[in-house]
């Protein structure tokens, strides 16, 4: 009998650590299942990979952002100017973006629009940049594409938990676009 329980337990103990080292893994296993989708524009998958309305509005905050403040914020009377052309640039660049192809430039590192390097390969093929993944916090993943050459981050993919497993592209950081200047 005390064999039976020792066995239970055992199993029950690699039951549950089984589990907790699949619920770490399940965003990077979203991102590269998002990452081959967008390859292959399975837009069935990108669908459900991706919250179309709140990635929609990050790339709107986004251009906005970098908009006024490149014009140099509220102090400069061109700053409102900036404002309402932001509003008016940010509705194509979201189109642009939230495209399979661009779902599928951005899960690369690249910038929508960016020409891509090709090899002969039919892969997609990123040059001078490093992946960093990880936790931001328990429900937010963060995928940074970072510059080999300087080691600045060039932009973010951020990935929310909807209930325990499920993960969704919902956002993108791009430095600049939050007011951050190089060297702070």
């Amino acid at each position: 009998m005390a064999q039976k329980r020792s066995s239970f337990s055992t199993l029950l103990v690699l039951a549950v650590l089984f589990a907790g080292v699949w619920l770490y893994f399940t965003p990077y296993l979203a991102m590269n299942k998002l990452q081959k989708a967008a390859r292959q524009g399975d837009e069935q998958a990108i669908a459900e990979l991706v919250d179309f309305p709140a990635l929609r509005e990050s790339v709107k905050d986004n251009v906005r952002s970098a908009v006024s403040h490149s014009v140099g914020g509220s102090r400069n009377p061109l700053g409102a100017l900036g404002g309402i052309l932001a509003g008016a640039i940010a509705g194509p660049v979201v189109d642009a973006v939230v495209t399979p192809q661009g779902i599928a430039a951005l899960t690369e590192g690249e910038r929508p629009g960016q020409r891509r390097e090709s090899d002969g390969d039919s892969r997609l093929r990123v040059k001078n940049v490093k992946v960093k993944r990880g936790y931001e916090s328990f429900d937010l993943f963060v995928v940074h594409f970072v510059g080999k050459d300087d080691g600045h981050e060039r932009m973010a993919l951020l990935m929310r938990r909807e209930g325990i497993t499920h993960w969704r592209l919902s956002g993108v950081r791009v430095p600049g676009a939050a007011g951050e200047r190089d060297g702070d």
